[in-house]
């Protein structure tokens, strides 16, 4: 994003370009919603039997 300051513009129009920056780097991360499960369970094994192949 770009954001372009005139020359001769007031301390409060710099200061709403900046806060226009600012919102830009609050992006929520995904990462903790990725992943492998944590269950000590082997993926396959438990497939099979969710499946009910023996």
């Amino acid at each position: 994003m770009v954001i372009t300051i005139k020359k001769g513009a007031s301390l409060n129009e710099i200061r709403k370009a900046l806060a226009k920056l600012d919102k830009q780097k609050k992006k929520h991360s995904l990462k903790k919603h990725f992943g492998a499960l944590k269950r000590g369970l082997d993926g396959l094994t438990y497939q099979k039997e969710a499946r009910r192949e023996y």
